[in-house]
């Protein structure tokens, strides 16, 4: 079956050299038969723009969203540039790890030219212990994708804990997604994953996302525990393909 992981990051602590990163990365995608992997650049992390950009340009398998904190005072530049002439199809907000409101007047103008571009904007939407210390709310990201309905958001994690809010709130937001990165598998042993297939089966395995989130796991074995989980609950295989590969596949337009 095809898959595409939607949800993964380069590893900067095992492999600081960054084409050694992007080398390994790609050697898992094929050893675990993933068709494409998109990788999210993250500030945190010790690359430019300018290098994650040159090395995922070396690999089919490999696309890449672009981040940027509201706060740059060249964020719409770096944005437009990366998007346009760097080879990155989406753009990456985290605002638990960077630390920003999803009110921040600046995330307007972010989301209006990913609207202008037809690129998503990925949301962390992880509520760690963190995040819901900042004051983690699943109404501040239906508020934000309601004042931007042209704008087309990926809520990753499918919101941790909070899934059924979040899926509650997103069958009144058509410009709304999820992937289901490692909630599926960091929650085992709770209620969650249960919660998770439910609110897929709510949403009729309709935009919903396979993700990895690796270097939390490594793609193949990421992969066959969330086929595990799957396969627990019953899902079928024109469902899995939706989950695994149509839906992105579409969202995309690859």
């Amino acid at each position: 079956m095809n898959c595409i992981d939607s949800h993964l990051h380069l590893d900067a602590w095992q492999y600081p050299d960054i084409a050694n990163a992007a080398k390994v990365l790609n050697s898992q995608l094929v050893e675990a038969n993933v068709d494409k992997g998109v990788v999210l650049h993250l500030q945190i992390q010790p690359w430019s723009v300018a290098e994650v950009s040159k090395v995922i340009q070396q690999y089919p398998r490999i696309e890449a969203f672009v981040n940027v904190h509201p706060d740059d005072a060249d964020a719409l530049q770096v944005l437009e540039y990366a998007l346009k002439h760097q080879h990155f199809c989406g753009i990456k907000l985290h605002p638990r790890l960077q630390k920003f409101s999803l009110d921040h007047p600046n995330l307007a103008n972010i989301c209006q030219l990913a609207a202008e571009l037809s690129v998503p904007i990925l949301l962390d939407a992880f509520p760690d212990g963190t995040a819901m210390m900042q004051g983690f709310s699943p109404l501040d990201y239906a508020a934000l994708a309601k004042r931007q309905p042209n704008t087309r958001f990926i809520w990753a994690h499918m919101g941790g804990h909070y899934v059924l809010d979040m899926m509650m709130l997103a069958k009144r937001l058509a410009n709304v997604y999820f992937d289901c990165s490692y909630s599926l598998l960091y929650f085992r042993g709770s209620s969650v994953p249960q919660n998770m297939i439910y609110a897929m089966q709510s949403m009729r395995f309709e935009r919903i996302f396979y993700g990895s989130d690796y270097p939390d796991r490594d793609i193949a074995s990421s992969l066959n525990q969330s086929l595990a989980v799957f396969a627990q609950f019953g899902l079928t295989d024109p469902q899995l393909e939706k989950v695994l590969y149509l839906n992105f596949k579409e969202f995309m337009a690859w």
